[in-house]
């Protein structure tokens, strides 16, 4: 198994038919249909069911092309990195962010960085925690920045900032609410969550003797507030997944309740080397946010 196999494998893939692989790789199909048969015959089993014209993965073969893109994006990364230093650039951050965060508190830090290093490149992968963590595991990324709760003790984790659980809504949800409320007063209003904080909010609920009124539930923050924006109810987000612009129909308020809040932290492999850049990025958020 090479490079080469599994570009064409890919390929394959992502084009549905040999016929069609072989066209946008510019070769003819029969070298292509024999790369495959050696693979097969590497692995010992199909990665194929070949049915009709189109040909589907067999649970080998997914397993094999969620590596095989693993792979083939850091060998990518690996040449695109290597190409700038050859053209005098600094080189390429390859980073993983946590959708709550990267249009908000991310930028700040990537306007913070890139006026004091103008050459670099950023290479993102967004995702929830714990896609990020599964890149990072895999050198998919060399470090991420994600939310608690977590559980990964095979990472270093270095927290960078706290901050507590907001609703968020058009004004009419919080008539005659102070800037700090009670979960309690929430109760009646549709309510919007961030999956990750789903059971926490429900056992909550329920320790106050409450039947929230969950409308939505979903697994990206930035939904979240976008539906809270469209007036479908209140949304309850971490703080910095809040982007409030000037003129918006949206307030947030934050909730007084000390055990909902929400840690952002880098995390990254023990035994991975972390390039200079990568470090530099990270020292300068620590330096930005007062935690070195």
């Amino acid at each position: 198994m090479d490079i080469k196999q599994l570009t064409y494998f890919s390929s394959v893939v992502n084009e549905g038919t040999v016929t069609a692989a072989a066209k946008a790789l510019n070769m003819s199909q029969p070298p292509l249909s024999k790369q495959i048969q050696l693979l097969e015959q590497e692995l010992g089993c199909p990665l194929f069911d070949r049915k009709a014209r189109h040909m589907y993965l067999t649970d080998a073969g997914r397993i094999l092309y969620e590596r095989t893109c693993n792979i083939l994006d850091m060998c990518a990364s690996a040449k695109s990195e290597i190409s700038d230093l050859k053209t005098g650039l600094a080189g390429t951050l390859r980073l993983g962010v946590v959708t709550s965060i990267c249009n908000t508190v991310f930028q700040k830090w990537m306007e913070c960085f890139c006026s004091k290093h103008v050459n670099m490149k950023f290479d993102l992968y967004e995702g929830n925690t714990y896609q990020l963590l599964d890149k990072v595991r895999s050198n998919q990324v060399e470090l991420a920045f994600i939310r608690t709760p977590f559980n990964a003790p095979d990472l270093l984790c270095v927290f960078l900032q706290s901050e507590p659980l907001c609703a968020v809504g058009q004004p009419k949800f919080f008539s005659g609410l102070e800037n700090t409320i009670q979960l309690s007063q929430l109760a009646s209003v549709p309510l919007l969550l961030y999956r990750r904080w789903e059971q926490i909010l429900r056992d909550a609920f329920q320790n106050l003797c409450l039947y929230p009124r969950i409308f939505c539930i979903s697994d990206d923050a930035r939904t979240i507030v976008s539906m809270a924006r469209s007036g479908f109810g209140v949304g309850i987000v971490p703080k910095s997944a809040i982007n409030e612009q000037p003129g918006a129909e949206i307030i947030s308020r934050t909730i007084g309740c000390p055990q909902f809040h929400s840690d952002i932290c880098a995390v990254y492999r023990k035994d991975m080397y972390i390039s200079s850049a990568v470090k530099q990025f990270l020292d300068d958020v620590r330096a930005h946010l007062g935690t070195e």
